[in-house]
């Protein structure tokens, strides 16, 4: 489930991309727009998931954002879903979350279309001019939704589609056999050098930070995690435009709003190249919008030649309005920004020759004094679970299929000691296990 926060981004810096499509205001009581609505929901959906936003017009390659027309009915999850229901096969589930831009002060309903089809989604029926009965639509470079044309095509989404079948077969089995975590003996340097990367990379993000005010939230006044990922014997790419062409077939899979590495498209905030590394620094202060930076968007990253991975992040937990910064952690926040970093790592090992094994390392620092909680009180927590010690450092190397097949037992390993520093707190696998489902979707 993503949240408004992660949604935000999506309205800001609106830029049409393989996993998000923005359309015009849309009347759903009217065929054609629950039609033209719905093939937008299709192609997403056999992408792999991602986002319908309505309201916003094209002008030349800009995306702005519209005034909503006067009577203009409501767009709701009941309406969406309706329209879905009406247009699709199979039938799938959206989320919707209404988000205010910024700029122009107009909410924009932000539509979440599902990951994980187990099988491709196709129209059901006809709406003139519009969409066609028994026909299977997909995304493609421009972007744009058109039906598959070329047998690449059309093995891309059933590769897809198998993949998403296998992780729920293999949900099933852990439900049953608790998966075990075979250790991966790693040669005596990889951490030594993992670490070394993080602490340049954590000495260039120094840098920019020194010149903003003391308690800006680009500097993470109250804490921050950083994490660092290095795969095993990966060939280095030939160039940077290579390496910055990966990461961007990576980042097409999106589990949240904000996830990590990501490219944004305001120049201050592009990735660029720099001493033989791409990096971006999204906490960049630009323009009016100094005073609107908040920790939990203020990312600095960077990524090597070599197959190594950085990124350093404040806690949205400090943004929030109703407690104070530096006070709490969530508990199910550690398991999707770790999680969503793995899932990231894992799909950008496949585009590495011979790379079996990926080492990870992830700080956590600003804890002493913070209690664990829930903040949309969806998980009970009975007892006060406070901190005393200020960081907590967390390693591991595992391989490539444990990573693709047992995330759950990985990231239960590799978080436990956090959690304990909290009052002795015992993560369960459980907990994880349901919360990596509940970004997957």
């Amino acid at each position: 489930m993503s949240s408004p926060a992660d949604l935000q981004p999506l309205i800001d810096t609106p830029k049409e991309e393989l996993a998000a499509e923005y359309k015009t205001w849309l009347d759903l009581s009217r065929n054609e727009g629950k039609a033209t609505l719905t093939k937008a929901a299709i192609a997403i959906a056999n992408h792999g998931g991602g986002y319908v936003i309505l309201g916003f017009d094209e002008e030349g390659e800009n995306l702005i954002s519209a005034p909503r027309p006067d009577n203009f009915p409501d767009v709701t999850q009941d309406t969406v879903n309706a329209a879905i229901r009406r247009y699709a096969t199979p039938e799938f589930h959206c989320e919707v979350h209404m988000i205010l831009s910024r700029d122009t002060g107009v909410e924009h309903p932000v539509i979440c279309i599902p990951r994980d089809q187990t099988e491709p989604v196709m129209s059901k029926r006809d709406c003139n001019g519009v969409i066609a009965q028994n026909r299977c639509y997909v995304r493609k470079p421009g972007p744009r939704s058109e039906e598959p044309q070329t047998s690449e095509e059309w093995r891309a989404l059933i590769g897809r589609c198998v993949r998403a079948n296998r992780e729920d077969m293999l949900e099933s089995i852990r439900s049953i056999v608790s998966g075990r975590v075979d250790a991966v003996v790693s040669p005596k340097n990889t951490h030594e050098a993992l670490r070394q990367f993080c602490g340049n990379a954590f000495s260039r993000w120094q840098e920019f930070t020194d010149e903003t005010p003391v308690d800006s939230p680009s500097r993470f006044p109250d804490g921050f995690y950083e994490m660092g990922f290095a795969l095993l014997d990966a060939e280095p790419t030939q160039s940077l435009s290579v390496l910055q062409e990966r990461l961007q077939h990576t980042r097409n899979v999106r589990m949240t709003g904000w996830g990590p590495f990501l490219a944004m498209n305001r120049s201050e905030w592009h990735p660029y190249a720099y001493e033989g590394m791409v990096e971006a620094w999204v906490g960049c202060p630009v323009g009016d919008r100094v005073s609107e930076i908040e920790p939990a968007h203020a990312d600095f990253w960077r990524a090597d030649r070599e197959g190594n991975l950085y990124t350093i992040r404040g806690y949205t937990e400090d943004s929030l309005v109703n407690i104070p910064a530096g006070q709490v952690i969530d508990i199910t926040l550690p398991v999707w920004r770790v999680g969503e970093a793995a899932y990231f790592a894992t799909r950008y090992a496949a585009q590495f020759e011979a790379v079996e094994a990926i080492a990870i390392y992830v700080r956590f620092t600003g804890l002493n004094g913070r209690a664990l909680t829930s903040i949309n009180g969806r998980r009970l927590l009975f007892d006060d679970r406070l901190c005393r010690t200020d960081e907590v450092v967390l390693e591991t190397t595992t391989s490539v299929a444990q990573l693709r097949d047992n995330m759950v037992e990985v990231i239960h390993e590799l978080l436990r000691p956090l959690y304990e520093a909290f009052s002795f707190f015992e993560l369960s696998a459980v907990l994880v296990e349901e919360e990596l489902a509940r970004m997957r979707r």
